[in-house]
């Protein structure tokens, strides 16, 4: 009989993104590991002879066969999927009311083909429980794991004249910059910056909603997130769907607060510190900029954020270690914070 493969990775993207990101983290806890690309929308899946195949792929009406066809190839395989995309907010804003229950049939439907499903935070696994996609005793809960390294290793802020804030990630509507940025431009105050650090199919509207306001950079993409956050003394995210927010976690841990919107699973990322939750819609964010924070309350901050990241990582690590090993891992709902969500 042939020797059982190493856990198999499933891919559809190789994007430089919060994904590829985790899985080069998970390589170097688990060199043993593989890790195969499907094009996606084919019939790609095979017969792949591991013990476990970890699904990192997406789900659609288009996907479902090669969904069915990974099942009936593997029948003897311990599959499991982890869910990056979907979460309260993208059914929310991307889903038509009159369209949720086809959506929600497809996820049921794909979900049932697997072993166990992850979900990468607390909330999203709240909308899961609650949308009735996934029973308590197919869920587990764990972060993506990502290399803090080089955000531990930058300074804290330590502004010299009016705050800096800063985003990272990707300019679309998903990361919600345009329901802000009037907001930033009424009520920051005049020695304010706000550093935004990435590329997308929404920059030119930005830009034009920042009307060349001289307290406003766009930087552009960058391969060095770690860097980026050295720009700024206070993170945003005001994002309208997040199922965890990488970016939320490398930030904290680089010492740099962050101001989220209350979806999906940023709020639980500052229940023990590190930021703060952003509620109201355009008039909690005026209040926000217009108070900022003082010195000493953002190196208190800066330290809280440091040390619960380094806590959520390990945590992390500890999660994926049991379900990819099998050594028990326990089901929803086993919580990641034991602290009330931030206000």
């Amino acid at each position: 009989m042939p020797a059982t493969r190493p856990t198999i990775h499933l891919i559809d993207d190789r994007r430089m993104g919060g994904v590829t990101r985790f899985l080069q983290r998970l390589s170097d806890m688990r060199p043993g590991d593989e890790t195969r690309f499907v094009k996606r929308g084919t019939m790609g899946a095979q017969s792949y002879g591991a013990a476990t195949v970890v699904s990192h792929l997406a789900v659609s009406w288009r996907t479902l066969p090669m969904m069915v066809t990974l099942r009936a190839c593997n029948p003897k395989a311990r599959i499991v999927h982890v869910e990056h995309s979907y979460c309260a907010g993208f059914e929310r804003h991307r889903v038509p009311a009159r369209n949720r229950p086809r959506f929600r049939t497809l996820l049921r439907t794909v979900y049932a083909l697997f072993d166990e499903v992850v979900a990468v935070s607390e909330g999203q696994a709240r909308w899961m429980h609650e949308a009735g996609l996934v029973p308590a005793r197919k869920m587990r809960i764990a972060p993506p794991l990502v290399d803090l390294t080089p955000f531990l290793a930058i300074p804290d802020a330590a502004p010299e004249e009016g705050l800096r804030y800063g985003f990272v990630g990707r300019l679309d509507a998903q990361k919600g910059l345009d329901t802000i940025l009037r907001a930033w431009r009424d009520a920051a105050p005049d020695d304010a910056r706000l550093e935004i650090v990435g590329d997308g199919p929404a920059r030119e509207m930005l830009e034009g909603m920042a009307e060349a306001d001289p307290r406003i950079a766009f930087h552009g993409a960058t391969d060095d997130p770690a860097a980026a956050c050295a720009l700024f003394d206070i993170g945003i995210m005001p994002s309208r769907w997040e199922p965890f927010g990488l970016s939320c976690l490398e930030a904290r841990a680089a010492g740099r607060p962050v101001m989220v919107s209350p979806i999906d699973g940023l709020p639980e990322q500052v229940a023990r510190g590190g930021g703060w939750v952003v509620r109201g819609g355009m008039p909690g964010w005026v209040r926000a900029f217009a108070i900022g924070l003082d010195g000493a309350s953002l190196r208190d901050h800066a330290m809280m954020g440091r040390r619960s990241a380094l806590d959520q990582a390990r945590d992390a690590r500890s999660r994926w270690s049991c379900i990819l090993d099998e050594t028990g891992a326990t089901p929803w709902p086993a919580p990641l914070t034991d602290a009330p969500l931030a206000e």
